[in-house]
């Protein structure tokens, strides 16, 4: 009986690719993440990377970039920054795919771990991501040249890979609300309905004046406390319900921009929110990407066959 479940399910995975459209947008969304975290960070390159960093970072992937101690990588660190620029905006393009995928995926590592004290929990999800979508076929949309037909095999093959990238992105989101959840529980302060408050009236997350007002109302502050709780323990059950995941997935979206306002916690934020499009059907988003497109100009112009809604798009062959 499981074995043939198992087939049965394995069968559904090859069917099609069930996330073409919003697994390529992802892509490029996350790619427009790291590059914008570089234009951030770019008057200040010497100081993260090069020989004026304030914090000496692991030996091992200095020794392997500096080749021993013929060559101080520390002086040369835009050797790396320039062709990393490049390649987030090849991957944007679709220029290059898997080969890209894993070249970008390897130069956020390394920019990671050169220094470790500026990455934040936005900063490993979008690597994550990063590393799901090595696996998945992304590049039927959101790039300059479509790609042709492939064997009915090798479209199998790829539609399960893809279909399992995919479904591990999703269920990353739900296994790190509901870690999350289940350490708010064991927290005294937040089983005593309080943590809000601290957090809202802490100087450093102090993100709007309205902060004093809410924490000023206890009613507020219980029910955002127990219901940040109960949004990131539920969240993974009921998502994947299509009468309560529209819900769900708002209330998400509420959560999420409320920190970005109120705690000015932003990276953050962006990345989670950029999942929650994976739990759409992707149906529902082409025509929606239909509507945009026609509001700009149609279905004749370079944008969309860039976005892969054009009338013509341009092939490559396999």
């Amino acid at each position: 009986m499981m074995r043939f479940q198992i087939k049965r399910n394995l069968n559904w995975l090859k069917k099609e690719n069930y996330k073409p459209f919003y697994l390529a947008f992802l892509r490029v969304s996350i790619s427009l993440w790291f590059l914008k975290e570089l234009c951030i960070n770019w008057s200040g390159m010497d100081l993260l990377y090069g020989q004026s960093i304030f914090i000496e970072s692991e030996k091992r992937i200095i020794n392997l970039l500096s080749l021993g101690n013929s060559f101080n990588f520390r002086a040369h660190y835009r050797w790396l920054i320039f062709p990393y620029l490049g390649v987030i905006v090849l991957n944007m393009l679709g220029v290059g795919r898997r080969f890209m995928a894993v070249l970008l995926f390897l130069m956020v590592y390394v920019l990671h771990t050169l220094n470790t004290t500026i990455i934040n929990g936005g900063d490993v999800l979008a690597r994550l991501i990063l590393f799901y979508l090595i696996f998945a076929d992304s590049y039927r949309y959101f790039t300059i040249f479509k790609q042709g037909v492939l064997s009915e095999e090798n479209k199998k093959l790829l539609n399960l890979i893809s279909n399992l990238a995919a479904f591990s992105i999703m269920l990353q989101l739900c296994v790190g609300y509901f870690a999350l959840g289940l350490n708010k529980l064991i927290d005294p302060l937040w089983r005593s309905g309080e943590a809000t408050y601290y957090a809202l009236m802490n100087e450093r997350y102090m993100g709007t004046a309205y902060n004093q007002w809410i924490v000023q109302h206890k009613w507020i502050d219980y029910c955002t406390n127990y219901g940040v709780i109960a949004f990131e323990i539920l969240f993974p059950l009921f998502v994947w319900f299509k009468k309560t995941r529209k819900p769900f997935l708002f209330a998400g979206i509420l959560f999420h921009l409320s920190i970005y306002i109120f705690m000015m916690i932003y990276g953050f934020q962006i990345v989670f929110i950029l999942i929650y499009g994976l739990f759409l059907p992707n149906d529902q988003l082409i025509k929606f990407a239909h509507k945009i497109i026609n509001f700009f100009g149609g279905k004749r112009g370079a944008i969309s066959r860039y976005v892969g809604l054009a009338d013509n798009p341009i092939t490559v062959p396999v």
